[in-house]
């Protein structure tokens, strides 16, 4: 095991070498408590005449801040829609496996240990640059996935939203033991007790939690789904919602293997979103490729699901307008001539799908669909392909009945 961490960890080292003239590093970002290293990225198409919004991407395991930089496509995407990229590293004499410190009480604790290196970061990103303060994201798979909560937990106030990729609820572990329980799934609470353990660390903050988006394989073999659902418990307790969906939306995006749970606020904003996925083990969701919809590089970390988790995590941030189907949410049983749409582009063709029970009035293979529904709710989905075969896909548009 051990010769297979060092081989893992040259490898890893001659990844950071090949992409470290992308990162810059930042010695000096304040008081240092956690022995972090800083790293970001800025485009060269940023504007900086006004606020630009920031994510955070935190590594797991046996990574460093190049290496997912380069497997999750957060760069691609900034230089796209010109945004900052910040990559907290941590050091191999801190941890021989590079991972967070998420299972330590001197570094979970607000203000204290690696969380209070991060937040650091952040505060130097925002007295060096223009950062809008309300669009601050958070995201990390594993080890990172459980620090990204703990800086949610911490500083609510920072983070807009975040997205854990196969993490746990804040303090799931303190210490050896407990966190080996939480990683089998057996660190099990109510609501309100997880709720409440967020809640002790920001005793005077009266606002909004931070967004939270999960996304949980239920074939992790070293991070149990059941830490999915007990973040879930968490984070609806302290939006003070229930933890029953709001909406569950099967084969989301057109993929058999994805479920999208919502959990919406009496004003119908999504406050926790959870992405439950089949035939998924530790690792990212990609959809590789050169096309401006791909995304994601093939990995250890990291599984083709055709589906780029990046894009869709900055949807749901709100870093990216997301490419909605128009139509109603609400028919009535056997509803005559109901149209669904999606913007018209030059020189695409448009695949639709749609539940077995509706008749089809008019499916051309274009920017339109108009149906007679039939007597169950049920998925709309559409796929657009450019004259470069590029495919685009739209959110999923779940019809229920009256």
């Amino acid at each position: 095991m051990k010769t297979t961490a060092l081989l893992l960890l040259s490898f890893l080292f001659s990844i950071n070498t090949l992409f470290a003239q992308k990162l810059k590093r930042v010695k000096r970002f304040g008081k240092n408590k956690g022995h972090l290293k800083m790293y970001y990225y800025e485009p060269t198409s940023i504007d900086k005449s006004k606020p630009q919004a920031m994510v955070v991407v935190l590594h797991g395991c046996l990574q460093c801040a190049s290496s997912v930089a380069a497997q999750t496509g957060w760069n691609k995407l900034a230089d796209e829609q010109g945004f900052y990229v910040l990559y907290p590293q941590q050091r191999f004499t801190n941890n021989p496996e590079k991972c967070f410190k998420w299972y330590k009480r001197r570094h979970t604790n607000k203000n204290r240990g690696e969380n209070y290196s991060i937040k650091k970061m952040v505060e130097y990103m925002q007295s060096h640059n223009k950062i809008d303060s309300s669009n601050i994201f958070i995201t990390g798979l594993s080890a990172g996935a459980a620090m990204s909560v703990v800086m949610m937990a911490d500083y609510p106030e920072t983070f807009n939203a975040g997205a854990i990729f196969a993490g746990g609820a804040y303090k799931s572990g303190n210490g050896y033991i407990s966190s080996m329980m939480a990683l089998l799934g057996w660190r099990v609470k109510s609501a309100e007790k997880w709720g409440k353990i967020v809640r002790k660390q920001n005793p005077g903050f009266t606002g909004e939690y931070p967004r939270m988006i999960i996304y949980q394989g239920n074939s992790d073999w070293v991070v149990n789904k059941r830490n999915g659902v007990e973040l879930m418990k968490q984070w609806t307790n302290l939006h003070h919602l229930t933890t029953q969906p709001t909406e569950v939306i099967n084969q989301y995006a057109n993929i058999k293997d994805i479920q999208r749970n919502a959990y919406l606020t009496p004003t119908k904003k999504e406050a926790v979103v959870f992405y439950k996925v089949n035939k998924l083990s530790h690792a990212l969701l990609i959809n590789p490729g050169k096309c401006k919809y791909e995304g994601g590089k093939r990995g250890f970390f990291s599984k083709d699901k055709n589906y780029n988790s990046t894009l869709f995590t900055a949807y749901d941030f709100g870093l990216i307008k997301k490419p909605i189907i128009e139509g109603k949410k609400i028919v009535s049983k056997e509803e005559k001539n109901i149209t669904f749409t999606v913007p018209a582009s030059p020189n695409s063709t448009y695949s639709w799908s749609f539940p077995n029970d509706c008749k089809v009035v008019k499916n051309d293979n274009t920017n339109t669909l108009t149906l007679d529904w039939g007597t169950t709710p049920g998925n709309i989905n559409v796929s657009e392909t450019d004259a470069q075969n590029c495919v685009k896909q739209y959110a999923t548009l779940f019809v229920g009945l009256e």
